[in-house]
Parts: structure tokens; sequence; C-alpha cells
């Protein structure tokens, strides 16, 4: 026999012992696809685990009769990449498809839907196109936008000494705010530290997870109400795909905490600490995911982001009375003398980055 004969035969026969012992094993079906290994692993077998894994669509709704308020939302992701310019609107999944960095549909759209005006703000294209005058005064252009506005939702940390004081002065004036925080918030700068200071809340670092009962996988925690308020309404559970333990200075001002077999990454050891807070008219959540369309209809969130809205648009806030303070102006220097026939042109100031939609 050939040799390439012989390498055949020899193909032929191994190749006849692993398809046959493949059919003996039962790893090979009739159309030649494995068949799926069951699970035995009970960690994943548990109907605690895998429970409502078909939740259906959600439901935001606004109970709120107020007339239309003006809601402020800094996403708190990059406007602009690449030299490209982005819709803001798309930001918050409002303009298609193309950006999901942060789509917070469910709140925006609930909103609008009641009449309210919602707008965005992007400090990074008003910072390219404006850049800020040395030694300028007056609110600084997230200013600017609050005292137009009577909330304010957002999802950032790392704002200025100068964003900081309008912020306080917008809250201090009726303003009603929520902060979305995330448990990878950079702890080891000033920014989370200088806004919880300024609001009165807390952020502790590291995540809550559940191995025993969640949703999908176990950073995806259930909280439960710790009593009866407007945020509380309605809602038996929430889920939080990924959060960090949050506070206020307010005594008894946490709403949602986590259910039983809930441990905190940092120290492995069980918590109960809370995971959503008020304090008058501030609210804090160690979450933003909650509010994506996806996570809306998980247990009741589409029930909370119906309170949050809800919470937002009732305020007591006029911003045509409480605008921001002006911030005091800097030491200037001696006075440099000019042309009596060329009078010093007055630097044209900024428009309001901000941008509008109604119902």
């Amino acid at each position: 026999m050939s040799r390439i004969g012989t390498l055949a035969v020899a193909f032929l026969v191994t190749f006849a012992t692993i398809a046959g012992g493949a059919a003996v094993a039962g790893y090979a079906t009739a159309d030649g696809a494995a068949p799926a290994p069951e699970i035995e692993n009970e960690h994943y077998q548990s109907t605690d685990v895998i429970e409502d894994d078909d939740p259906g669509e959600a439901t935001v709704e606004l109970s709120s009769d107020a007339e239309s308020q003006t809601v402020l939302i800094d996403p708190g992701v990059q406007a602009a990449s690449g030299g490209v310019a982005i819709n803001p609107l798309s930001l918050i999944g409002m303009a298609g498809g193309g950006v999901a960095d942060r789509d917070i549909r469910p709140l925006a759209n609930a909103l609008i839907e009641n009449g309210h005006d919602v707008r965005v703000y992007t400090p990074e294209a008003n910072q390219q196109q404006f850049p800020s005058q040395p030694g300028a005064s007056g609110p600084t252009p997230l200013g600017e936008d609050l005292a137009e506005a009577d909330a304010f939702v957002t999802f950032r940390t790392d704002y200025g000494e100068d964003e900081l004081a309008d912020i306080e002065t917008f809250v201090e004036a009726d303003g009603r705010m929520v902060l979305a925080t995330e448990p990878d918030a950079t702890f080891s700068q000033s920014g989370p530290t200088s806004l919880d200071a300024t609001l009165g809340t807390t952020t502790e670092p590291g995540y809550v997870y559940n191995m025993a009962e969640n949703d999908l996988n176990y950073q995806r925690v259930y909280a439960e109400p710790t009593g009866d308020s407007a945020l509380t309404e309605g809602v038996d559970r929430a889920m939080f795909s990924t959060v960090t333990p949050v506070g206020t200075a307010a005594e008894g001002g946490d709403e949602f905490r986590p259910i039983d077999g809930s441990e905190l990454s940092t120290t492995r050891s069980s918590t109960d600490a809370p995971l959503l807070a008020r304090d008058d008219g501030v609210v804090v959540v160690g979450d933003s995911d909650f509010l994506s369309p996806e996570n809306a209809a998980r247990a009741d969130n589409d029930v909370l982001i119906g309170n949050l809205a809800d919470f937002l648009v009732e305020n007591d806030r006029d911003p045509e009375t409480q605008p921001p303070e002006t911030q005091p102006e800097g030491p200037t220097g001696p006075t440099a003398p000019t042309q009596p026939t060329q009078p010093p042109t007055q630097p044209e100031q900024p428009p309001t980055n901000t941008t509008n939609t109604t119902a």
C-alpha cells in the first residue's frame, strides 16, 4: 500500500473512533451540535436569583399636578469627543442611537410628558467655546443655568469651588436636587468629599452585593423602604445594579436599605447601610444605572423613578426672585491708561449652554 493510502486509512479509523465515542458519550446530536449541559450549581438554580427574568415594560408616572418646572440635568459625561460635536440630548438617550453613556429616558420622558422643561448642562462644550476670563465675577456657567432652574439632577462629583458655591446657593434657595453617584467614584481626590460637604451627604467606598438573593447577578441588589414617605410610596422593592452606601446628616433621612444577606465589598461583612437617602431638598442615591430603560423595568424601579420626578417638581423655588449669588471679584492690579479715542470694549458674555425640550 502506498504512503498516501496508509495515511488515508489511518485518518478514517481515527475519525470513526472519535465520532463513535462522542455518540456513545452523548456529546454529539443528529445535527452535529453538542447539547447544553445541565447546570448543577445550586447557586445559579436558586429561584431567588433567577426570578422575574422577564419583568415586562416600565411605566413611569407622575402624580404631581405642579405647574411647568425647569429641571437641569448634568449627565456627567463628555459632551464632545475627538472634535465631533454631540447632540446634548443624546447624552440622556433622547436623540436617537449612537451615545449610551447616560440613558435616563424613563425620568426625562416622564417629566416632558407632564409638561416640564428638561435641560442638559454640558460643561465641556461650554468651556471650549467660551473659556473663562481671569478675574471675572458673577456666577459660573453652571450657576447661570441653575439660576433659571427649579430642580437639578447630577451624576458628577468633580465640581470646582465656585460651582459648589452655586450649587449650595441653589439648594438654599429651595431648589430640589438629586445626586446619583457610583461606587467607582475617585475617593483619592477631593471632588466627592467636597460635594458631600456642600450638600450634607455621605458616600462610602465599595459596593453592596448579595450572593443569596439578587437580580440576575450578585451586584444587582434589592433594597426595601425603611418607612412610608413620598419617595417610598408604592415601592415594595427597588433594584440597584451597582450601588454604594450613602447617607445624609439628617436624622432618619434614609429611605431605602438593602435586604437581608447583603454585604459590603470593602469589609466582606453584612451591611444595612442606606442606599438612597433624603435630607429636605436633597436626595442622594448610590447608583445611577437604575434610571436606565432596561433597569426601570426591574422590581418597582419605575414607581421609584416616578416618585423622584414628583420630588423634583414639587418645590418652592422661584428662579425670578432667587438668583445665585454674585461671586466676589478677585484682587485687581493698577489700572492701565486707556486711549481716549479707543474705549475698551466689554467682553461678550457667553450665552447659557442649555438645551430645551418641552412636551
